[in-house]
């Protein structure tokens, strides 16, 4: 299924130069578009920026399109359509907000390919260890978290924690960087949990946790429902244990139902905004275009549209391979949000200590 945000154009025989001497900058983004949409926060940010850069850059000869391509959350049909855009010579970058275990495999493709990849939501660290020149996360490796949250650990004073995660490759990432940053520290994981199924089942957990003196648990799941039904679980039966969770909890929609259990739970935020002038600004026009206040994804949204765009237009060239070389330039590219930045390997570049950790008070995380 495709899904269009903007009006149509010809994709069959469509290059980077059109015929009538505008140099055409496409963006597919490839996700769940029911999720996508559910939220509705990225997208609107993502539109903005289009309709803002083809007016800005009209005069000199540069269209701007973006479009959904809707994998429903498959791996098959994710693979199938990553494919296809790989194989497509109008595509300049990819947006590419698949699940973590497609993504693994769609990145190389498309890298392969010769396409810019940003992952505006994250994707395995792994991806970004490699120095493909190509590939680019829009927001903290699971290791900047898991250090982060290591951090938020011991200066609340838990000495006694126990982590649960379900055993996935980028919950082993922060999971591993959690233990790695509390070392010479006197906080310990006492305890690792891989499968809470039922209350029933977690009885047992639950005693040893109270007889390992357990002061706080660190949820790492992949998964929404999974995660919140999880947090369900704990909160039900043990009240009194902190709860450290990953950005996944962080989800306005699924706070809505879940904000009683959610209560004073603690995320690391995964985008540090800067509050400016520009940003300012950005919230004033999208509360005009939209009706309501912009999340940070509706930032994110914006900034990584913007990035891949302005950064064409400051060099003067629209091919992929120019567009990656300048995405990795020193000194950064400066979003209404922030200060974007990437290491060689496209890793974002995060000063842990300005990352910070946000509690969940009535449904909203602060």
């Amino acid at each position: 299924m495709l899904l269009l945000i903007l009006p149509a154009l010809l994709l069959a025989g469509c290059t980077q130069q059109k015929g009538n001497g505008q140099s055409l900058i496409y963006i597919p983004i490839l996700a769940d578009a029911s999720w996508l949409f559910a939220d509705g926060a990225f997208i609107s940010g993502v539109n903005m920026a289009v309709e803002e850069l083809n007016r800005e850059y009209a005069d000199r000869g540069i269209e701007v399109k973006a479009e959904v391509l809707d994998d429903a959350g498959g791996y098959e049909q994710g693979v199938k359509i990553a494919a296809q855009v790989a194989a497509d010579p109008a595509v300049t970058a990819v947006l590419n907000l698949q699940n973590f275990d497609v993504s693994k495999t769609t990145a190389d493709m498309l890298a392969a390919a010769g396409k810019v990849v940003l992952f505006p939501y994250g994707a395995y660290d792994s991806l970004f260890a490699r120095g493909n020149p190509y590939l680019f996360c829009g927001v903290p490796s699971f290791a900047n978290l898991g250090e982060a949250m290591a951090k938020y650990a011991m200066d609340a004073g838990y000495k006694r924690i126990a982590v649960y995660y379900n055993g996935l490759q980028s919950q082993e990432e922060l999971v591993t960087a959690f233990e790695l940053a509390l070392m010479d520290s006197d906080a310990k994981v006492v305890d690792y949990v891989s499968s809470i199924i039922s209350p029933s089942q977690f009885i047992s957990i639950n005693n040893r946790w109270q007889a390992l003196g357990v002061e706080a648990v660190v949820m790492a799941q992949y998964g929404l429902d999974p995660a919140f039904r999880v947090l369900e679980i704990i909160r039900e039966a043990n009240s009194a244990v902190a709860v450290i969770g990953e950005p996944i909890f962080n989800r306005a929609n699924a706070l809505a139902v879940y904000k009683d259990i959610a209560e004073g739970m603690v995320v690391p935020s995964t985008l540090v905004l800067e509050e400016s002038e520009r940003l300012a600004a950005f919230r004033e026009r999208y509360r005009e275009k939209y009706g309501y206040e912009p999340d940070t994804w509706a930032v994110q949204g914006y900034d990584v549209v913007r990035l891949v765009v302005d950064t064409a237009a400051r060099l003067g060239k629209v091919d992929p391979a120019s567009i990656a070389e300048g995405l990795h330039d020193a000194a950064g590219y400066q979003g209404v949000g922030r200060l974007i930045k990437f290491q060689p390997g496209g890793a974002l570049e995060v000063d842990i200590t300005k990352l910070p950790m946000l509690t969940c008070r009535d449904g909203v995380f602060r």
